[in-house]
């Protein structure tokens, strides 16, 4: 008997679940929907592809709702079709490498937040230098030229971490450092 016809009711079943719920939390908070990270988790977590209908009884899931939930899923690359030889149904699996699934999010979502804000603050600071004579004009375009450097310098973090798979945050210098005691030394206490 293969996974995909194995019943579901035991501790096994059970923790799939917890799994799938523990990282639908991860996905929502990322600002995706819970369902997709459950989905992810179902298929990540099985030892062979699986038929949506699966997926949606082990979710009590709608076949609607699974679904879109592929639909989407695919769209960000983070599962695939596969097709069987001589089987109608189609076939799902998640994707593996981390890596692959976290670079596409964050060239794909991050970068276009990042250039958003960048151009956002770029305006802002033109604003700020057309009329130098305003009273406090200069402190204000100083304090929003700091905050464009941040995000100038989060971007080059981002694509060296895209190319790299690796991030080297010495830019940033005691601005990440600091925080990053203080919460340390909080967690302890």
């Amino acid at each position: 008997m293969s996974e995909r016809e194995t019943p579901r009711h035991d501790e096994a079943h059970e923790a799939e679940l917890i799994a799938a719920e523990a990282i639908g939390d991860v996905i929502e908070h990322w600002g995706f929907r819970r369902v997709l990270g459950r989905v992810w988790t179902i298929l990540f977590i099985a030892a062979e592809p699986l038929p949506a209908a699966v997926i949606g009884e082990r979710l009590s899931l709608s076949a609607g709702a699974v679904s879109m939930s592929l639909t989407e899923l695919q769209r960000w690359g983070v599962v695939r079709r596969v097709f069987r030889p001589g089987e109608r149904k189609e076939y799902f699996e998640a994707e593996t490498d981390f890596w692959k699934m976290i670079s596409k999010v964050f060239d794909e979502r991050e970068r276009l937040l990042a250039e958003s804000v960048r151009g956002r603050l770029e305006r802002a600071v033109a604003l700020l230098e057309a009329r130098p004579r305003a009273s406090g004009a200069e402190q204000r375009a100083d304090r929003v030229r700091r905050l464009l450097s941040f995000v100038i310098v989060a971007e080059t973090a981002l694509d060296g971490f895209i190319r790299s798979r690796r991030v080297d945050f010495s830019p940033f210098g005691d601005l990440i450092r600091f925080p990053l005691r203080v919460a340390t030394r909080k967690r302890r206490a």
